[in-house]
Parts: C-alpha cells; sequence; structure tokens
C-alpha cells in the first residue's frame, strides 16, 4: 500500500509541476525547457513560433525538406525560430560538417545533448521514431501541430502566420 502511495504521488508530482529540462546545442549554447500539459517553453524563443524537428544525418526524406526549412528561417527571422534534433545518435561534429555542407541557417542539437528533451516528446507525442517529425509550437509556448514526414512549403508558412500572433 505504501508503494502504492509513492507511486501516485509522483505521477501527481509530474503531473502537477513543470518538467525542467536544458537542451544543448551543436554551438555549446544552452537552452533552458518548461514542459507541461501542452505548453513546451524554450528559453529566448518566447514570442516566436518554434519548429522543433526530429531530423536524421542519413535520412533521404529530411534531406528534402531541408531547403523549405532554410527559407523560411531565411523569410520570418523574427517570428520563427527551427531547432532540429539529429536523432540518429550522430554528435555534435558530424551534425556541424552537415550544417555547414548544406548551408543550414537554424539551431541543431544533438540527441545525445537533448536526450531528455526527446524522450519527453516522444511519451508525450506518442512518436514512434519517424522522420522528420515536427512539433509546432506557437509563440506563446503551446505545442499546435505534430507532423510526420514532409510538411509542404505552404502549410509551414500557414503555421508561422498563424501562430506567430
Amino acid at each position: 500500500m505504501k508503494k502504492i502511495i509513492i507511486s501516485i504521488s509522483v505521477l501527481l508530482t509530474m503531473i502537477l509541476h513543470a518538467q525542467e529540462m536544458e537542451m544543448i546545442d551543436t554551438n555549446g549554447t544552452s537552452y533552458k525547457v518548461s514542459a507541461q500539459n501542452d505548453e513546451f517553453k524554450i528559453e529566448r524563443m518566447e514570442g516566436k513560433v518554434v519548429f522543433l524537428e526530429f531530423f536524421g544525418l542519413s535520412c533521404p526524406a529530411c534531406k528534402e525538406l531541408m531547403p523549405t526549412l532554410i527559407s523560411l528561417q531565411e523569410k520570418y527571422p523574427n517570428k520563427l525560430n527551427i531547432m532540429a534534433i539529429e536523432v540518429q545518435n550522430n554528435d555534435v561534429k558530424p551534425i556541424n560538417e552537415y550544417k555547414e555542407h548544406y548551408g543550414i541557417n537554424y539551431d541543431t542539437f544533438s540527441n545525445y545533448d537533448v536526450g531528455f528533451v526527446v524522450r519527453y516528446i516522444a511519451n508525450k507525442a506518442e512518436w514512434k521514431g519517424a522522420i522528420p517529425f515536427l512539433v509546432v509550437i506557437d509563440s506563446k509556448g503551446k505545442v499546435q501541430a505534430l507532423k510526420v514526414g514532409i510538411t509542404p512549403k505552404e502549410e509551414l508558412e500557414a503555421y508561422v502566420e498563424k501562430y506567430s500572433k
């Protein structure tokens, strides 16, 4: 009985209190993350739409989506921040080489440095590992959409316009 009460207490604490996490990008910049229910607030991203993308260096669909993300980041620098997490377990060096090779102009992360964030999202979104996987977060930090696969540019632009208000 004591174990059940402790388990219920731990579960209620997790539900009622925000999860505090940290993301460190491939340039070494740290971002504090606070997540609770359908909110996912990332330090210094307040007021911007965030596309949190799960991708892989060897993923053909991810490479196909990349030029769209690059152009959207260029077009909406004050409304959008793209944060791409490499989830095929590559370290910082190959990710940075990939980023340089393809001219990626948005933040990249190694799963090694944001694993708890990936696990949290995977559990909440019931993500099964398919990539690219996109989490759309509005300018107030509320998760608005979850997308698997290549999302058309027009749809992504509509998210930026709709959720940046």
